[in-house]
C-alpha cells in the first residue's frame, strides 16, 4: 500500500490513478467550500456583530441582507413585487443563497482549478493562460457590476412605461424580478469579456484583426440583438448603453489584438534555429540554414 506523506508528488512522476485521487479531493474541498457558504448564506445571522439586536429576536440571515439590498438599488419606488405562488419565496431564498454562496466560494474553487491545471502547461501556455485568465475576470466583474447598477435599474425604469400605456398597475412576480436581474448583471459580464475572446482568437491565429474590421457592421448588428434579448423590455436606451460599451470594448480588443499580430509577425521572419532576423529569405544569413 501507497503511504501517503501529506507531500505533493511531482505531477511528472504521478500514475494516472494518482491523478484522479488528486482531482477528488480537490473536487471535495470546492464541494465543501461551496457548501459551507451556501449555509452561512442561508442562516448566519447578519447581526453577530450586534449581540444586543440578535438576542433581542432580530434575526436577519445574510442572503435577506443582499436581496434587500438588490430591491433598494433596482426596484422604482412605483413597482411593487408580490410573491405570485405561495413556494416562490421559499424558492428565491434557497436558489440565491446557492447563487451567492458559489460567488463567496469562487476564490477558492479558482485556487483548487488553477493548483490542478498549473502542473500540465508548458511555459509559453502559462504566458498567454494566466494573463488571460486574469483580464477576463476583471473584465466580467466590472461588466456584472455595471450590468447590475446601470443597466438592471433602467430596465425596470423603462418597462415602467409600457405599464402606463396599457393602463396597468406596476407589479411584478418575485420570480420574474430577482430573475431578470440575474440575466441582465450576468449576460453584461460575459459582453465585457469579448475583447479577451477577441485577442485569444487573434493570438492563436484562428481569426485576423482585418477579418473583425471587415465584418464591423454584422458584429455591431448582432450585438444591438444580442442587448436587446439581455435587456427585455429595456426601450431603445438600455440597448444602446450595452450597445455602446460592446463598441468601445470591440475597438479596444481591436487595438490589443493587432499588438499581438506584429509580434507573431516578426518571430514568423526570426531564423527558428539561431533567432537571427531573417526577412523573407528561405537560407538564414547567419547559420544558413533553411527556415522549411
Amino acid at each position: 500500500m501507497r503511504k501517503k506523506t501529506g507531500m505533493r508528488r511531482d505531477p511528472r512522476q504521478m500514475t494516472w490513478m494518482e491523478h484522479l485521487e488528486e482531482l477528488r479531493d480537490r473536487f471535495k474541498i470546492c464541494l465543501i467550500s461551496i457548501g459551507v457558504a451556501t449555509l452561512i448564506m442561508l442562516a448566519f445571522p447578519y447581526q453577530i456583530t450586534d449581540p444586543v439586536a440578535l438576542l433581542s429576536g432580530e434575526y436577519q440571515p445574510m442572503v435577506s441582507v443582499i436581496l434587500n439590498f438588490m430591491v433598494k438599488i433596482v426596484k422604482p419606488e412605483r413597482m411593487e413585487i408580490i410573491g405570485g405562488t405561495i413556494t416562490a419565496p421559499l424558492e428565491i431564498y434557497f436558489i440565491a443563497s446557492l447563487i451567492f454562496g458559489l460567488i463567496a466560494s469562487s476564490p477558492i474553487v479558482g485556487y483548487e482549478i488553477f493548483k490542478y491545471i498549473d502542473p500540465a502547461l508548458y511555459p509559453h501556455e502559462r504566458r498567454m493562460i494566466y494573463p488571460f485568465m486574469a483580464s477576463f475576470i476583471g473584465l466580467f466583474a466590472v461588466g456584472s457590476v455595471i450590468g447590475f447598477g446601470l443597466i438592471t435599474p433602467v430596465t425596470f425604469r423603462a418597462m415602467l412605461i409600457f405599464f402606463d400605456m396599457v393602463g396597468a398597475n406596476p407589479v411584478i412576480n418575485v420570480t420574474d424580478f430577482y430573475l431578470t436581474i440575474l440575466v441582465v448583471t450576468f449576460a453584461t459580464g460575459a459582453v465585457f469579456t469579448t475583447p479577451v475572446i477577441l485577442v485569444l482568437l487573434v493570438r492563436a491565429g484562428i481569426i485576423s484583426t482585418k477579418t473583425i474590421e471587415r465584418n464591423r457592421k454584422w458584429i455591431y448588428g448582432l450585438g444591438y440583438v444580442v442587448a436587446a434579448i439581455i435587456t427585455p423590455d429595456g426601450g431603445l436606451f438600455a440597448n444602446l448603453i450595452l450597445l455602446g460599451f460592446l463598441i468601445v470594448l470591440v475597438e479596444s480588443g481591436i487595438l490589443v489584438a493587432k499588438k499581438y499580430e506584429k509580434e507573431r509577425a516578426m518571430r514568423e521572419k526570426l531564423c527558428p534555429f539561431c533567432g537571427a532576423y531573417m526577412g523573407d529569405e528561405v537560407f538564414c544569413p547567419e547559420c544558413r540554414r533553411a527556415r522549411l
